[in-house]
């Protein structure tokens, strides 16, 4: 066997080794509405404390940073927000203006929460808004969420 041929069969096998991941790496329409809906469901069992529903969406190493801490589960997470919850404050988050971009197994996602607070003893809710992005990861054809983080809007009004 000639040289040129070896180096041409090893370069087409490349060739088809990449295309056939490339297209392995495919992703669709419903993907980004999947994970979407990732965050939509995570927000909607934590309203009602559904701790099922939650896990449904969250891989088993989530962690997350929110109100300036570190939480290594989304149990950790909850036990914060349940606490607030019991104590009569009422949550409404929803995600808006989403941007999905997914390569492979892996997404991210930012948004903006979009929702409000009504403290204990309030007559009615607070607007506020977060900043927000989680990182998802496909596993067993279900997106889950693997780090999610917020941030509270800060006023736009100039610093005095």
């Amino acid at each position: 066997m000639s040289k040129s041929w070896i180096s041409a069969s090893v370069f087409a096998v490349v060739l088809l080794s990449t295309n056939v991941i490339a297209q392995s790496c495919k992703t669709t329409e419903a993907d980004k509405t999947a994970v979407i809906d990732a965050m939509r469901t995570l927000y909607a069992g934590a309203t009602v404390d559904d701790m099922a529903k939650m896990h449904s969406v969250t891989a088993p190493d989530f962690y997350g940073f929110d109100g300036g801490h570190q939480y290594s589960s989304i149990d950790d997470l909850m036990i914060v927000v349940k606490a607030e919850q019991d104590k009569g404050v009422k949550y409404i988050w929803n995600v808006t203006v989403p941007k999905v971009t997914i390569h492979c197994n892996e997404a991210w996602i930012t948004y903006v929460n979009d929702g409000s607070f009504q403290p204990t003893g309030s007559d009615k809710p607070h607007p506020a808004q977060w900043l927000e992005s989680a990182v998802l990861e496909k596993q067993a054809g279900h997106w889950k969420i693997v780090f999610f983080h917020s941030t509270p809007v800060r006023s736009t009004a100039p610093p005095k």
